[in-house]
């Protein structure tokens, strides 16, 4: 089965770099045919529905034959393009390595418990596309404080920060700051289908909860890890 994306034209990946470095994110608009899209979100209510109307989550692509989730990871105009975000904003090669995909559909009371927990992610680059989501309750918006942090070189300076941000107290300080309305948090509205960019690693980010009778879906794909190589990171993973 073939699956349909609106492939970019011209010279976008530099473009794109810029504008998520400058404005915190970046959108491509119907990335994913409504086609396609319908099919996913099929996908998405049978798998909230067989978990009882919770929470229902994915890792990587085998339990998602069928969508065009399947088949984004190894398409050749994505994988350019997102290569060639990274290069634009990096400054060197990017590695011959794949994406970590994960498929998360919020519903139900464990809706809450997975959303508004503000996070650095471990990979540079993140490509969220939302496949569903809420028409009524709250609209689900991603959350960024965009850019709060450099590509550290060490990956114990990167667990300081993790730990600096995953804690109580940071944890309520930012939600006031966005409960407040600071003009440093964007709220953005994700329309199904489109295709958002932003620097995971250097952004913290969360997300808005739904309705308990509401559905979130997004895919997210994660790509270079820049700490992949840890001696460090190797070690605790052991442990």
């Amino acid at each position: 089965m073939s699956y349909m994306f609106k492939a970019p034209s011209g010279p976008v990946a530099g473009a794109i770099a810029r504008q998520i470095t400058s404005r915190g994110y970046a959108v491509l608009e119907d990335y994913v045919s409504p086609e396609d899209l319908r099919v996913a979100q099929a996908f998405v209510a049978r798998a909230v529905a067989a978990k009882g109307g919770e929470y229902a989550g994915f890792a990587g692509t085998k339990d998602l034959g069928g969508t065009f989730l399947a088949a984004l990871p190894d398409d050749p105009a994505f994988n350019a393009l997102c290569r060639g975000i990274y290069e634009s904003a990096v400054g060197r090669p990017a590695p011959d390595v794949g994406f970590y995909q994960i498929l998360r559909c919020l519903a139900g009371g464990g809706a809450r418990t997975h959303s508004m927990r503000f996070q650095f992610d471990s990979y540079v680059l993140t490509a969220l596309i939302p496949v569903t989501m809420p028409d009524h309750g709250s609209p689900g918006r991603l959350i960024i404080h965009p850019n709060t942090r450099p590509l550290r070189r060490s990956y114990l300076v990167n667990l300081v920060d993790k730990v600096l941000v995953d804690n109580p107290l940071a944890q309520t300080l930012l939600t006031r700051a966005y409960d407040r309305g600071s003009n440093r948090v964007i709220r953005l509205p994700l329309k199904p289908g489109s295709l958002y960019f932003f620097w995971g690693y250097r952004s913290l980010h969360t997300n808005e909860p739904c309705a308990s009778d509401a559905i979130r879906a997004t895919a997210l794909l994660h790509y270079v890890d820049p700490h992949a190589d840890s001696r460090l990171k190797q070690v605790l993973r052991r442990r």
